[in-house]
């Protein structure tokens, strides 16, 4: 049966410190407008979040994995050289995640790689009909000089609904919760408010 919330032991759980860290602090740059700055911080958050998925589903739901996913599993965690990419892929290949999270985090593997491998190589064919490649950026790499604030807050957002379905708390899943449940005070607020009304 695939892990519905790697991160955390079971739906009564959230693990909330080191993948929040790094959202927080994502969180802060978007916030001052350094959107480059947000988009790394949020990709490297990924990255380690990925790169911790072995271990956090060794650690509370190993003994809900088959004997094959759980060789996958020792595997990953053998070798220290894989990316993101090739852990998602084994751990989909074995179905080790819930179809909803292993999208998520593909899906954002994909957008994070055009920060982390901007650059592709093309092919020129000349006039004489000689062949040359030449570096360029990829259609839609994100760098430096180019980074808007929608970038940010895309890579943002999809860094805490990863967060949220492996069984993490987001800063954004707060915020939500706040928007939803007004605290006493905003509550009062509102109350004085409406009666001057």
């Amino acid at each position: 049966m695939p892990i519905r919330r790697p991160l955390s032991p079971g739906s009564g759980w959230i693990e909330v410190s080191l993948y929040r860290k790094y959202a927080d602090l994502a969180r802060e740059h978007l916030t001052a407008g350094h959107y480059f700055e947000t988009i790394i911080v949020s990709s490297v958050g990924y990255d380690v979040l990925v790169n911790t998925l072995p271990d956090r589903i060794r650690l509370h739901h190993y003994d809900k994995l088959t004997s094959q996913q759980q060789k996958v599993i020792g595997n990953i965690e053998e070798d220290a050289r894989l990316t993101a990419g090739t852990i998602l892929k084994k751990l989909k290949d074995a179905n080790v995640l819930h179809w909803r999270l292993d999208r998520a985090l593909r899906q954002f593997n994909q957008e994070r790689n055009m920060v982390i491998h901007p650059i592709e190589k093309q092919e020129k064919t000349s006039p004489d009909g000689s062949t040359s490649y030449v570096l360029s950026l990829k259609p839609r790499a994100v760098v430096p000089h180019q980074a808007t604030e929608e970038d940010a807050n895309k890579y943002f957002r999809y860094f805490c609904h990863i967060i949220d379905l492996s069984g993490g708390e987001s800063p954004r899943k707060n915020e939500k919760a706040s928007r939803a449940y007004p605290s006493l005070s905003e509550q009062l607020l509102q109350m004085k408010e409406e009666q001057r009304l």
